[in-house]
């Protein structure tokens, strides 16, 4: 699933809790998605600054599904997931064997994972986290190569609590 399928299979309120987070804690890089969005829209700045916060993040949110606008989308899905869930991210890659920065940044992608040890990640993640959530990670993490990992598609497909939509 690309990013904006994704935002469009998620909870509103996971929608919400994305946004909201970057909007308080990465302000920049929510002003940008703001103004980068608008800009295809040929909306000034400006038109912005008579919305609320939450008529902000309606707007970014509404536009986000759109096909075309797929790289505003994964931008904020990726800085949500490496700001925000940290301790999910590394718990999935501890007990799946993939060496990170300890935040969850990894530099050499394994061209292999073994079905057992993301099964074991999964349920590291599902300690703390939601079934949503932890689906939206995988998701996103099957994106960081083509074809992504026949194991995380496997538990994608077959574990009930990793179903979006």
């Amino acid at each position: 699933m690309k990013a904006h399928q994704l935002i469009a299979s998620i909870s509103p309120a996971l929608q919400q809790e994305i946004l909201g987070y970057i909007q308080t804690e990465t302000k920049d890089a929510f002003r940008t998605a703001l103004y980068q969005v608008g800009a295809t829209r040929k909306l000034r700045p400006q038109y912005f600054d008579s919305k609320s916060k939450s008529e902000r993040i309606d707007w970014l949110l509404g536009h986000m599904k759109q096909k075309a606008l797929d790289g505003v989308s994964e931008q904020l899905l990726q800085l949500w997931l490496l700001k925000a869930k940290v301790p999910m991210l590394a718990a999935f890659l501890d007990a799946a064997g993939i060496k990170h920065d300890g935040k969850g940044q990894v530099d050499d992608l394994p061209e292999t994972l073994e079905a057992k040890k993301v099964a074991a990640g999964v349920d590291a993640m599902l300690k703390d986290n939601s079934g949503e959530q932890v689906a939206l990670y995988l998701y996103m993490f099957q994106q960081q190569r083509p074809g992504g990992w026949p194991e995380i598609a496997e538990a994608l497909e077959k574990r009930a609590e990793l179903k979006l939509g």
